[in-house]
């Protein structure tokens, strides 16, 4: 009586949040001895696998006690979840690019069994389970394979718990006749505690006891003949039947009390439970006392240690090995990630504007005067590759392509545009007239910011080395015509920047992605820790990949140390990686997680610095964007790869303190809520 395994005492569970829940269980008592075999039984959505995520310590009850072997499941040092338990869900849960030799020896990794107790209980499983080869992949098995393979490996470590949800569906009968007698002498002779769900109910009738399940609630729970002698009838169909039609009667019973009470605001599922949740045929009825024999202050809720629990080298060495499988069945997929920040630091460095097409009107050479025409030496000086210029004989024409928006802009020349020059140069005319018709007009699309600056710029640089030029061959010094602003040699910099050599530095970065091993007792640090040596190493590999690409292809130099870059593009990716987990842990569906990721990350990119200098903000957004993961960062790796400071400069060490911060802070916060959502 007191050697029971499992004690389920009124165990409540509900779905959604208060304001719209679901009650899946309804004050549940399952009392299953050690070294039995429990079948559960009971139709589809009536809670039984919810029940069995409970026990193993994958749910948590809203209400109520589950003790398994003296302790409740996921308390510090219970090995529920973990190798004490053999889990066989519903659905296969197995990576389909493992062979069948890999997915058992994945989880004898996990339960740090050695290896050549893996290789017996492999080489038995298969033969027992009449599986094909064990190089065979999961994704080559039938339906049916799949789950013997599941099975394999619920019973691979020989745990004292075993938990099958329906296991021999769409197994064969003979099979399946040799799985029953399997679990028969492991309940004999090794005194392992089993649970099973199944749809054939005549089956369970090989059970030690059974439980009968309906609604989230036992209807009836004791050894199968006890309950055909109790409720005489030949079959546990019949039994089950009858207790339907009994609990249906009940409940539309006490459905038209509560109306005719008028009680409406009543909950009737939980009103029909309280009164009549005592007349559920319970043959032995010992649960209320096996747990008073558990000390309930240790039991009644998880402490802070059983959240947290140190990591196992064994488990982290299992998931690295497990995510190595999985890297070297998807080559592609590696050598993608490999690629990714090459592909995107190759698409930004070609970022600034090139070949922007404008039209022109010079009436110049419409009308013949080509001797000494200085509009065509005007337009020589323009940069062919900056600006494409297609000559038009009609103005309006011109006008009209621009308004289409086939062209950028419309240089327009009127047609005494040299001798205007000469007489406001040499004779200095200035009256209107004079102005007018020495002046490039242009007509400009300015919709686009970047576009229009470089337009800008090509165009006023030609014209200063034109007007240059022209007060030379005039015996005058071009230098009258420079600004009062003399632009010395760079402190940082070049004297022609680029959009790239300021947005490239920030172009960095990276995210992650998780996944979960929690029945075998993975706990979130050791999947973290697993997880980050395995991109550490894909992350060395892109950086090196990244700093080559920059040097030799786009002559992009980094002046500063080029360990101290590496470095602070490393803790970005990190960062990034973190990030990653984060939202893994906040968001259940991979749809949600990347709408989360990509709402997120651009305003992140906006107001960080990388598109548009911080000193260019409102003062709102200047000091929000002092709070953002990569404005620091950023600016570390701007002023080391153009300023050449070392890790001495205040920015630079700031960068790396700030990255850090990040990481950790993201980290420690996804380990909190993994660890509760678990």
């Amino acid at each position: 009586m007191f050697n029971d395994a499992v004690c389920v005492d009124d165990a409540w569970k509900k779905y959604g949040y208060w304001w719209k829940s679901i009650t899946v269980l309804h004050g549940v008592n399952v009392n299953v001895p050690t070294g039995s075999i429990y079948g559960l039984l009971g139709p589809s959505g009536c809670g039984k696998t919810t029940l069995l995520r409970c026990i193993v310590g994958r749910l948590e009850l809203n209400k109520g006690e589950i003790i398994v072997f003296g302790k409740r499941p996921g308390t510090y040092e219970h090995k529920i979840p973990g190798r004490d338990v053999g889990y066989m869900p519903q659905e296969t849960a197995l990576y389909k690019n493992f062979s069948i030799s890999e997915m058992l020896h994945h989880f004898g990794r996990l339960h740090n069994m050695k290896r050549r107790d893996i290789l017996s209980r492999e080489e038995f499983l298969i033969s027992f389970l009449d599986l094909p080869s064990k190089t065979k992949r999961v994704s080559q098995l039938s339906g049916g394979q799949q789950r013997r393979v599941s099975l394999a490996c619920a019973l691979l470590q020989q745990p004292k718990l075993l938990i099958l949800d329906e296991p021999t569906v769409g197994v064969d009968p003979l099979l399946r006749e040799k799985i029953w007698h399997h679990l028969i002498y492991l309940s004999e002779t090794s005194k392992t505690t089993i649970m099973i769900t199944t749809h054939y109910i005549e089956e369970a009738r090989k059970a030690n006891r059974v439980g009968l399940m309906r609604s989230g609630r036992i209807l009836a729970e004791d050894e199968p003949n006890n309950l055909l002698h109790h409720y005489n009838e030949i079959s546990l169909e019949n039994v089950f039947l009858r207790l339907c039609y009994e609990d249906q009667n009940r409940i539309q019973q006490q459905t038209s009390m509560n109306n005719i009470d008028g009680d409406r605001d009543t909950d009737v599922s939980n009103s029909i439970d309280d009164q009549y949740i005592d007349s559920t045929y319970v043959a032995d009825t010992t649960v209320q006392s096996l747990l008073g024999t558990v000390n309930r202050k240790k039991t009644s809720r998880k402490n802070f240690i059983d959240y947290f629990k140190f990591p196992h080298i064994h488990k982290i060495y299992a998931l690295i090995m497990k995510d190595l499988i999985l890297i070297k069945r998807n080559l592609s997929l590696l050598i993608f990630q490999f690629l990714i920040p090459v592909i995107q630091i190759s698409l930004f460095c070609l970022c600034d504007a090139e070949h922007i097409s404008m039209a022109l009107y010079n009436g110049e050479s419409i009308h013949g005067f080509q001797t000494g025409n200085l509009s065509l030496q005007i337009l020589n000086k323009i940069n062919p590759q900056q600006i494409d210029i297609t000559s038009f004989n009609d103005f309006n024409k011109a006008m009209d392509l621009v308004k289409q928006g086939q062209y950028w802009g419309l240089i327009a020349i009127q047609e005494n545009f040299t001798q205007a020059i000469k007489n406001k140069l040499i004779d200095f005319q200035t009256d209107p007239t004079t102005r007018n018709e020495s002046s490039l007009h242009l007509y400009l699309d300015m919709t686009n910011q970047q576009v229009l600056l470089t337009m800008q710029d090509a165009l006023m640089s030609s014209t200063e080395l034109f007007l240059k030029e022209t007060l030379s061959n005039l015996g005058i010094d071009p230098s009258i015509v420079d600004p009062p602003i003399i632009i010395e040699n760079p402190v940082y910099g070049s004297l022609t920047p680029k959009f790239i050599n300021f947005a490239e530095p920030g172009m960095m970065k990276k995210e992650g992605l998780l996944e979960h091993c929690w029945i075998a007792g993975v706990t979130t640090i050791e999947i973290m820790f697993a997880h980050i040596i395995v991109k550490f190493f894909i992350q060395i590999i892109q950086i090196i990949l990244l700093l080559v690409f920059i040097d030799y292809i786009f002559k992009i130099e980094i002046k500063g140390s080029i360990f101290l870059a590496a470095g602070i593009i490393f803790l970005q990716g990190i960062c990034g990686m973190s990030y990653g987990l984060l939202i893994s842990s906040m968001c259940d569906e991979e749809m949600e997680a990347m709408q989360v990721a990509l709402g997120s990350i651009f305003p992140v990119l906006i107001c960080s610095g990388i598109m548009w200098p911080l000193e260019g903000m409102p003062s709102l957004m200047r000091f929000i964007s002092n709070f953002t993961p990569l404005t620091h960062t950023v600016e570390a790796m701007r002023c080391i790869a153009t300023r050449s400071w070392s890790f001495t400069h205040f920015k630079v060490w700031f960068g790396f303190v700030n990255a850090s911060s990040w990481s950790l802070g993201f980290f420690i916060i996804a380990a909190i809520i993994f660890a509760l959502r678990k």
